[in-house]
């Protein structure tokens, strides 16, 4: 008999082959380092032939020789006001385009009464705050940043004045600023909230041109001292008359100085239409002015509109609207410090108008 032989039947399993398939990216690994400077490239073609510079000789020697007076004009300013007295640490904004050297070029650029942002290290009014230096490098480096007539940003109702070439320098920040509230002379009361009441400290240009004051009745407008046409430099005429060293005139603005223990007045400005002065009391002009600011404000202190003491200060409150505009009047003109010769008619004027105006009250 056979031997049957059994079958082993083999189960194959088969295990597919998976592909193309991966797991998440890692985190990038650090930065390997910097390889070697590879060599350096081809020249490139040479470019075109600037032009040709300026000759210093024909240049800058126009204003740096020992023949200029430009080291006198610096040591007249840095006796000046404006270097030594003009404020520059009221760098906000309300107050940089006046008192700062930043502020006021960015106004006369943007046209704003004030800045974008308060200044920092704040610069004092300086040689190129008025003049283009080191625009051109020759003797136009002395033109004046500002020439044109004055359009008194601070207060349009008052202008445009043209004072000439220097005087519509100066009256970019010499001119009253806005009032708040206006009296309208025999209208409303008028509320006065702050101390401050008027036309800020340098109305100089109002006074010079014969606008901004209320006159009640009195006959005003600008003398020869305000007529760019007659006065071609105005307040340059005599602020900045022949020097006396570094005391008084030039670029030091100053109208007195000292001469042996006594205040001298530098009348050598108002000599060119004035043959025979011989101190700023021309005429009596400054006398009567004394006179009659003392007298308003005798009257005013007496209303109760103006504090008490020799300062320019209201009291706050609600008064007549007269009383309020003779306010106004008393401090333009206070502050305007020229005693009424920036323009005797228009100050003396308008002070006896306004004190004949408070006997009433």
């Amino acid at each position: 008999m056979r031997r049957r032989i059994p079958l082993l039947v083999a189960a194959v399993f088969l295990v597919p082959l998976v592909t193309g398939c991966e797991g998440p990216v890692g985190p990038e690994g650090p930065a390997g380092a910097v390889g070697a400077q590879g060599p350096a490239g081809p020249q490139g073609p040479t470019g075109p032939v600037g032009p040709t510079g300026q000759d210093a000789t024909q240049t800058c020697t126009q204003c740096h020789t020992n023949n200029t007076v430009l080291f006198v004009k610096q040591v007249q300013y840095e006796k000046s006001t404006h270097r030594l007295g003009g404020n520059f640490e009221r760098a906000t904004t309300s107050c940089a385009p006046c008192h700062t050297h930043q502020g006021f070029l960015e106004r006369i650029a943007t046209g704003a009464t004030r800045t974008a942002a308060d200044v920092l290290d704040p610069a004092p009014i300086n040689c190129r705050t008025c003049h283009q230096i080191h625009t051109t490098y020759t003797n136009a480096d002395y033109a004046l940043t500002v020439s044109g007539p004055n359009d008194m940003i601070f207060n349009p109702t008052h202008g445009p004045q043209n004072l000439g070439e220097i005087g519509n320098l100066c009256s970019q920040c010499h001119q009253g600023r806005s009032l708040s509230p206006t009296p309208v002379p025999g209208g409303a009361d008028v509320t006065i909230t702050s101390s401050r009441y008027g036309y800020h400290h340098g109305p100089q240009t109002q006074v010079i041109a014969g606008v901004g004051a209320f006159p009640f009745g009195a006959d005003t407008g600008p003398m020869a001292h305000g007529k760019a046409s007659v006065n071609t430099d105005l307040c340059g005429t005599c602020h900045m008359g022949e020097a006396y060293g570094e005391q008084a005139g030039g670029h030091t603005w100053k109208m007195s100085y000292e001469y042996h223990g006594s205040d001298r007045p530098n009348v050598a400005g108002c000599e060119i239409c004035h043959s025979s002065v011989d101190d700023f009391d021309y005429n009596g002009v400054q006398t009567d002015f004394e006179a009659l600011l003392e007298e308003l404000r005798v009257e005013l202190v007496r209303i109760g509109v103006k504090r008490t003491g020799d300062n320019f200060y209201a009291q706050q409150g609600t008064y007549p609207a007269d009383v309020a505009a003779a306010f106004v009047n008393f401090q333009m003109f206070a502050e305007d410090r020229s005693k009424g010769i920036h323009n005797p008619g228009f100050a003396l004027g308008v002070l006896q108008a306004s004190v004949d105006k408070m006997k009433t009250y």
